[in-house]
This record gives structure tokens, C-alpha cells and sequence, in this order.
């Protein structure tokens, strides 16, 4: 298939995943750790969402993501507001911050990127093997 010939197709398969995993797992910085930057990526830029949605997207308690909540709007990243639907429920707004950050960390540019021929991709797309490099 590709690369050595006397791999097998799970081992080549292996690889890859491992080699896409590094390129897009990001970790703690300073001001943010790999939970905190989860969260932030899954509020959307246009309007809020509640935090029991949040919560179960990244499979974490309630209780849990409210703590990161708070902790996220001290630093800016992000307000709590009353949804306006629902006048019971908390509605998690990014900040300009917040929607900056989201930007700065994300590994894919989704802007054009099935435009792009493969070589101009980013180096690790650009390394993958014609079929799966496609699939991205």
C-alpha cells in the first residue's frame, strides 16, 4: 500500500493516526489548559448555547464545566447571559477575546481548505499518503 512493503496495513494505519494526533493535540499554555480550550471551541462565534449542551458535548458534569465557565469569563473569554428564549437557562457567549483565541488555536484554516490543492496543504496533510490525505 504505502510507504514500507513489509507493514501491514493496520501498522501504516498506526502511524498516520499517530503522526495526525500530534499534529493537531495542543497543550496547556499559560493562560489556558487543554479543557479550557475545548470548551472555548465549542461555543459558537455567532450566539451562545447553554451549559448543560457544553457539558454533555465534552462528556464532563455539569458542575465541572460551570467551574471552567466562571474561571473562562474572569480571564475574559467569554460571558454568561439569560438566553432570551429561555429566561431560566444561561446562555455562554464568546468574547471578541474569546472568538480571537478560538481563531489563533484552531489547526485548520476552514476558509478555502477543500480549495487548496494538496501541496500547498499544511505539512501535515501535505505528508499523508494521496487516499487519506483526500479524505481530509
Amino acid at each position: 500500500m504505502y510507504g514500507v512493503a513489509n507493514q501491514s496495513q493496520a501498522e501504516q494505519f498506526d502511524q498516520l493516526y499517530g503522526r495526525l494526533w500530534r499534529a493537531l493535540l495542543k497543550a496547556d499554555t499559560a493562560d489556558l489548559s487543554q479543557h479550557e480550550r475545548q470548551l472555548l471551541q465549542h461555543v459558537p462565534a455567532e450566539k451562545g448555547i447553554p451549559l448543560g449542551v457544553v457539558a454533555r458535548h465534552l462528556g464532563m458534569p455539569k458542575s465541572s464545566a460551570s467551574e471552567q465557565v466562571k474561571s473562562l469569563e474572569r480571564r475574559g473569554f467569554l460571558t454568561r447571559h439569560r438566553d432570551p428564549e429561555d429566561e431560566r437557562q444561561l446562555s455562554i457567549v464568546l468574547t471578541d477575546a474569546g472568538v480571537a483565541r478560538v481563531r489563533r488555536d484552531s489547526v485548520l484554516a476552514w476558509t478555502g481548505w477543500r480549495r487548496r490543492p494538496m501541496a500547498d496543504a499544511p505539512a501535515p496533510a501535505a505528508s499523508l499518503p494521496p487516499s487519506p490525505a483526500s479524505a481530509l
